[in-house]
């Protein structure tokens, strides 16, 4: 009998190509395929239950028993929101990373030392074997794995997904494919872990199997119309790149690219950064570097903060207007004001006491204080750039 606890992977060697079921004892069952790895064939299986699974190999029945988790399991999809497996809310905050292995070992190392808990990693046919390690990787250090598959080819996504799946930090994101409904449905056959899939800039982003949208999007106010007119999430997976680059989309100044991400955010989207500075340390981050040379990726310390405290429920909001806000109505908001340089700003709040928290951006600054209110609050601001408001109440 063997042991593997829940939401990890199972991994045996089989004799030549198997297709198997795995059954669990409450009935539950999931088709996997083996798939080649160098001169062997091997099996791998992520259990979603714990208890008794079972499967055949060769005429003989095989005992699987997945024993509780101690990790939070893979994302999932809630509504316009996102979930771990194990319900908790999941605020991505994602990097590019379209590189070799020549400076992996290096990049690793800066994912696991950054704000960052999300990555874009690209696929290549000749290069599983190194996409396979990263993978790992990057679960070592509990960093979720974004596959861009930039392939139109279902025997290389089959061979892709059979190969992953297994892995509870993965996402599936097909580049702009020509074949946009097959496609998803392949990959969501052969995943049997049921990670979350979505098409780059998918001209029908209502198509059945995607579970939410990857759109590049430079105005990130266009978030809002998304979120409205889909009701899924919004993954913003290229809005730009920090860098000094030739072309428009790699020459953004730090503070363009800071507020594109604050701004996507706090409009309810996840919001990819980008780095493209050409004279990097290995060269530019997402092309492969070492590790980020610019300074959005340490600003968005604060960023990170932010999303590890959101409260439980969470979302946008249309009582301001003229600024973004997240909120809980009446216990919680989150407010972002961009490149406006407002005195002050005033909230309509249920009586009580609140912590008021005014975030410069730019400058990772924190100013506290705790209110009375009654009827409204005006929040005194510094009239610079980049600032966010907030608000928690307290009793």
């Amino acid at each position: 009998m063997t042991e593997v606890e829940r939401w990890a992977v199972f991994e045996r060697a089989v004799d030549g190509p198997q297709a198997v079921e795995f059954r669990h004892e409450s009935g539950e069952g999931a088709y996997v395929e083996s798939f080649a790895d160098a001169d062997r064939q091997l099996l791998r299986f992520m259990p979603s239950l714990e208890g008794s699974w079972h499967y055949t190999l060769a005429d003989e029945v095989h005992t699987l028993t997945c024993t509780p988790a101690t990790t939070r399991g893979p994302v999932r999809r809630d509504g316009t929101g996102l979930r771990w497996a194990d319900g908790t809310p999941y605020h991505p905050l994602t990097t590019t990373w379209f590189g070799s292995a020549d400076n992996w070992s290096e990049a690793c190392r800066a994912l696991a030392a950054s704000p960052f808990n999300r990555v874009r990693l690209r696929a290549h046919p000749s290069l599983l074997n190194r996409l396979d390690a990263q993978v790992q990787d990057l679960l070592a250090i509990d960093v979720g794995a974004e596959i861009l598959i930039p392939v139109d080819e279902p025997a290389f996504i089959r061979v892709l997904v059979n190969r992953l799946a297994a892995y509870r930090n993965v996402t599936w994101c097909l580049d702009t494919a020509d074949d946009v409904r097959t496609l998803p449905e392949l990959i969501a056959e052969c995943d049997s872990s049921r990670h979350l899939i979505s098409v780059h800039a998918a001209a029908d982003p209502g198509m059945p199997w995607l579970t939410h949208l990857s759109v590049p999007l430079e105005n990130l106010r266009g978030v809002s119309a998304l979120r409205r007119d889909y009701a899924m999430p919004v993954h913003v997976d290229a809005c730009g790149y920090e860098g000094n680059g030739s072309t428009p989309e790699t020459s953004l100044t730090g503070q363009e690219m800071l507020t594109r991400i604050w701004e996507g955010t706090v409009r309810g989207a996840h919001v990819a950064h980008g780095e493209w500075y050409v004279d990097g340390d290995g060269g530019p981050w997402s092309g492969g570097g070492a590790r980020p040379t610019g300074v959005v990726a340490q600003r968005l310390r604060l960023l990170r903060e932010v999303l590890d405290e959101l409260p439980d429920g969470v979302e946008p909001i249309d009582d301001y207007r003229d600024a973004p806000t997240l909120a809980v109505p009446g216990s919680y908001y989150l407010q972002y004001l961009g490149e406006h340089r407002f005195p002050e700003r005033t909230f309509s709040l249920p009586d009580g006491t609140y912590q008021v928290e005014v975030l410069d951006v730019w400058n990772h600054s924190v100013r506290r204080t705790h209110e009375t209110v009654s009827d409204t609050l005006t929040v005194r601001l510094p009239g610079t750039q980049y600032q966010a408001i907030q608000i928690r109440r307290t009793t």
